[in-house]
């Protein structure tokens, strides 16, 4: 079970000129290989009149398969130095598509290898790599008497408080890393004399600090 990878946090696009040539380069996280597809598909809709459409990515759940493509232009110019973006910087469940509109200047070979990889490292940089990790939920509820406390010493802490609801009673949802567990329960039990009903529940992904 893959409970820790690097990707991206956001979807984000780009735009760099290179002689004349215009180029659009697009990463975004991606969970499968029929998003991986979609992705692709949906930037060839978008720019229906562009000499190139490239791509690269790589899905790693529930095993590894990786793709990119030259899309006509020169073998190895295109699709490789997109994907070498991807595998040098470890980055997987990840897509980049790169966008081309032929401006009259011919690049050679070389030039189209340094284009397309700077497209794509300008957008994975703008997408903002992050490491992504497995977390337990938890569900809390407590009295009012104790839930800033507890919602304050966990904020410091940098934990995610997710879905907070106010009743007679304050519940809300931590995600909690697996190593952390024990070390969070006891912790709450210190906060509020242990008066605070916890609930243990699934899985789930959140981006960590590398």
């Amino acid at each position: 079970m893959i409970t820790q990878y690097r990707s991206l946090r956001d979807s984000a696009e780009i735009e760099y000129i290179e002689k004349k040539s215009r180029f659009i380069g697009v990463a975004a996280p991606l969970q499968n290989t029929k998003e991986a597809e979609a992705f692709v598909q949906k930037q060839r809709e978008r720019f229906p009149d562009a000499t190139h459409h490239v791509f690269a990515w790589i899905i790693i759940k529930p095993q590894r398969i990786q793709r990119f493509s030259d899309a006509g232009e020169p073998q190895g110019t295109a699709g490789l130095p997109v994907f070498d973006v991807l595998d040098k910087q470890d980055l997987v469940q990840a897509g980049i598509v790169i966008v081309r509109y032929f401006g009259g200047i011919k690049l050679g070979a070389g030039g189209l290898v340094r284009a397309y990889g700077k497209a794509a490292s300008l957008a994975v940089e703008k997408a903002k790599p992050i490491i992504w990790q497995n977390h337990r939920l938890f569900h809390l509820t407590c009295d009012y008497t104790y839930a800033e406390k507890v919602r304050y010493q966990l904020e410091l802490l940098n934990y995610h408080q997710l879905e907070i609801e106010y009743t007679d009673q304050v519940s809300w949802q931590v995600a909690v890393e697996p190593t952390e567990e024990e070390r969070f329960l006891i912790l709450l039990k210190d906060l509020t004399s242990d008066k605070i009903k916890v609930e243990k529940g699934k899985m789930q992904e959140f981006p960590i600090s590398e």
